[in-house]
This record gives C-alpha cells, sequence and structure tokens, in this order.
C-alpha cells in the first residue's frame, strides 16, 4: 500500500469517504487533512447581480466549487436572471462546470481546460471565433484569487470586474490535525490549492520533517508553483483536477 497524506478542503467536489474509498481500492492508505475554512460575504450584492438583468458584462467566470457554492447561496431559493442564461460563461474544470450547471442551471464553456492558465487562450480563442474584441466579464472570488485570468485576458483586450464572496482563512485546528493524524510513514503529499501550501508547509517544517523522503504531488500548475517557490521539487502534477488525474500520478 502506499501511504498518502491530502491537504484539501472537507467539502470540495468528493466527500472524504468516497475518496477513501477509491484510494484503498486503489491500494492507497490516505489521510485527510484540512487546512483552510472559509466563510462567505457580500452575498446580498452578489444575489442582486444574479437575480437583476445582465445589461453590460460578456458573462461570468466561475473559478471554483467555492465560487458556486456562494453563488447558491447569495440566490436564497431564486434564479438567475434568464440574461445569463446568453451570456458568455466559462468555468475552471469540470467539477465546477457540473455544479454551475446543477445549483445554477446555467451552461458553461471551457470546463475540460481543467485550470485558470490553460482557460484564458481558450476564452480569447473563443471570443475570436465569436467576433467579439473586448467587454468585461464578472468575476466572483475569494480573497486569495492569483489573478491568473485577469492578467491573460487583459492581455488579449478584455477586463474582469471582481466581485470577492467568500473568503479563505487557516483552519485554526491545523496545528493539531498536523499533530495528530500526520502518518510517520507518509510517502506523497498531495496539495489541494496554492493556499494549502501557504499554511501547511511552516508546521511540517516546524516539526523538522525530512521533506527530502516525500514525493510532492500537485493538483495542477497554480499549486506546483506555490510549491516549488518553498524550494521543493514537485515529483508530479495533475493535467486535470479530477480524481481520475489523481491516481494516475500516484498509481503510475
Amino acid at each position: 500500500m502506499k501511504n498518502l497524506v491530502v491537504f484539501k478542503s472537507a467539502s470540495e467536489e468528493s466527500s472524504q469517504e468516497e475518496m477513501l474509498e477509491k484510494f484503498t481500492e486503489n491500494h492507497i492508505t490516505a489521510t485527510f487533512i484540512t487546512p483552510l475554512v472559509f466563510s462567505f460575504k457580500n452575498l446580498q450584492q452578489w444575489g442582486d447581480i444574479l437575480r437583476d438583468k445582465n445589461e453590460e458584462h460578456l458573462g461570468i467566470l466561475f473559478t471554483s466549487p467555492r465560487v458556486v457554492e456562494a453563488s447558491a447561496k447569495a440566490l436564497q431559493g431564486f434564479s438567475v436572471h434568464p440574461s445569463w442564461k446568453e451570456a458568455h460563461n466559462y468555468c475552471v474544470g469540470p467539477t465546477t462546470g457540473h455544479l454551475v450547471l446543477t445549483n445554477l442551471h446555467l451552461a458553461c464553456e471551457g470546463e475540460d481546460t481543467g485550470n485558470a492558465e490553460a482557460l484564458s487562450p481558450f476564452i480569447l480563442s473563443d471570443l475570436r471565433e465569436k467576433s467579439i474584441e473586448n467587454g468585461t466579464f464578472l468575476n466572483p472570488c475569494g480573497n486569495l484569487k492569483l489573478g491568473i485570468l485577469e492578467r491573460k485576458l487583459k492581455e488579449g483586450g478584455f477586463s474582469l470586474e471582481s466581485v470577492e464572496i467568500y473568503e479563505t482563512a487557516c483552519n485554526p485546528n491545523l496545528r493539531m490535525e498536523i499533530n495528530e493524524k500526520f502518518p510517520a510513514n507518509a510517502e506523497y503529499l498531495l496539495f489541494y490549492s496554492p493556499s494549502c501550501v501557504k499554511f501547511t508547509l511552516p508546521l511540517l517544517r516546524q516539526k523538522n520533517l525530512d521533506m527530502g523522503k516525500f514525493k510532492f504531488l500537485a493538483i495542477g500548475p497554480s499549486t506546483k508553483k506555490a510549491i516549488e517557490e518553498e524550494g521543493i521539487t514537485v515529483f508530479r502534477s495533475c493535467e486535470k483536477p479530477t480524481f481520475e488525474n489523481v491516481l494516475k500520478i500516484i498509481v503510475e
């Protein structure tokens, strides 16, 4: 059995029980540690935007399941205005796309790109094919957004109007979780976001662990970059943020 530690938010795309079962089926012992906690904000403002007719934006960029969760809460049981269904909406990853369709009843494009770096050129290419040369997207986001889409789309002549609808913070019990749950025989460390890296690595280093003995895994390019900026070599990184890709980088 391979021994894996997963640093991941508790309520992302798959439940821990489902993932544990799948890991076990593939001869992987997994331990979950939760580095992050979330709180929502500005939901009244965001809900009003979603319920009102869209008259000035090209569409909405949904960058994470958390954004969709906050959007559903903001609607308070109401539906998005039909005009948003006619907009050019895009999303990062198939999980986010599925949640947007299921919870908000909006169709998005670009979900197969898997990350913001790949979504940016997809959007620019798609808009060129539709003869759209400029305009502004709504960008619901968290307080730790990386700004990748904003930079890339600005270079292509488009702008983003950001609405901060959730905050990410360090789990106040993270040190305790690491002390109680981090296994002595850990081999692989999988990080699900740059924020997980930011809050977790200092605590691991305080335990005087030999970082060189672990194989660091990243859910995507932004997380890979965050690990490398800490002076650590990434063993493998997922092409897309799906469980199938996670298995691929561990098993193969």
